[in-house]
């Protein structure tokens, strides 16, 4: 017998991915502005703080299915945590120390939240 598989739905994995793009857009055109005025900072930490959650938020839309919906919501945190410090570069570092959370809302998510409230919310975002 073959067990179900869950994924992200393809119009969230759309939205995410076109959020993430849109930010990463914006971050590139902070840094010409701060280079156009003479400072380089933003361009130094331009790898780390954009380049590589971008990345990770591709690598993360691409993943195949999962065996278990926790797996597929912990792909959909994760990718918002991602998006959050592409969002506030100011907050990143502590976003990225962060992650952990994101694991334990889902969990208590999965297994306090209501099910009448649980089951519409993954309906939504997961197949």
């Amino acid at each position: 017998m073959r067990e179900p598989m869950y994924a992200i739905r393809g119009e969230l994995k759309a939205l995410l991915l076109m959020g993430a793009l849109v930010l990463f857009v914006r971050r590139a055109l902070t840094v010409y502005e701060h280079l156009r005025e003479g400072d380089p900072d933003p361009l130094l930490a331009f790898p780390l703080t954009v380049i590589f959650p971008t990345l990770l938020i591709l690598l993360l839309l691409r993943m195949p299915p999962t065996r278990s919906r926790e797996g597929a919501l912990m792909c959909i945190g994760t990718i918002v945590q991602l998006t959050l410090i592409l969002l506030l570069p100011g907050l990143a570092l502590y976003l990225a120390l962060g992650m952990p959370v994101v694991f334990l809302a889902v969990e208590l998510f999965e297994t306090r939240m209501p099910r009448r409230i649980r089951e519409p919310l993954v309906r939504m975002a997961v197949l």
